[in-house]
């Protein structure tokens, strides 16, 4: 495997000299379709201080390597791997761990978690305070479902409301001849 630390230095020597076409032949296809040659001429005289200064951090003895990879699957599926000591190691797949580098990432790991019905795998992904407030919210549920015989039952045909400790409510249905839970809250 090539040494990015070669595109690196000769990234910093390309700013440092203003040569818009060895910068434009380090750059992604992709940022090459972006910018194209004269974007990257404009990007070097227009912003040469701080793009000198990044290069040069970049191509720096001590600058600290990081390698990743994405590693795609069908149904948009992927994983992130990532450098380590020479050998790549998975960073994230499915959410475990819940590691998303962008937004996309993260509503990729959100589909992959719904999609296994994970539980567990959707805590990971939310926010603390989301993944706090929707346990807390279920903990408290379980709590108020502790009695379900002391529990204020209404019944009205195949339909029924319970009225639980706590303010919660359950709707229930009767469906094919069984009680199931149509919504709570």
């Amino acid at each position: 495997m090539p040494d990015p630390r070669v595109a690196a230095r000769r990234w910093a020597e390309a700013v440092q000299k203003g040569d818009a076409n060895a910068a434009y032949g380090l750059l992604s296809e992709t940022a090459q379709k972006s910018l194209g040659p004269q974007g990257v001429a404009l990007l070097l005289v227009e912003h040469q201080k701080e793009l000198g200064s990044a290069a040069q951090a970049a191509a720096a003895p001590h600058a600290r390597l990081e390698a990743s990879a994405t590693v795609a699957f069908p149904d948009d599926r992927s994983a992130r791997v990532m450098l380590e000591r020479g050998r790549f190691r998975v960073a994230a797949a499915g959410a475990f761990p819940a590691a998303a580098a962008t937004p996309l990432d993260a509503l990729r790991e959100l589909r992959e978690v719904l999609t296994r019905r994970s539980f567990q795998g959707l805590l990971r992904v939310l926010t603390r305070d989301t993944a706090q407030t929707l346990d807390a919210s279920l903990e408290d549920l379980v709590k108020a479902l502790d009695e379900p015989s002391s529990v204020e039952i209404e019944l009205e045909g195949r339909r029924a409301t319970a009225k639980l400790p706590g303010g919660h409510r359950i709707e229930l249905e009767r469906e094919d001849g069984v009680w199931k839970v149509k919504e709570f809250d």
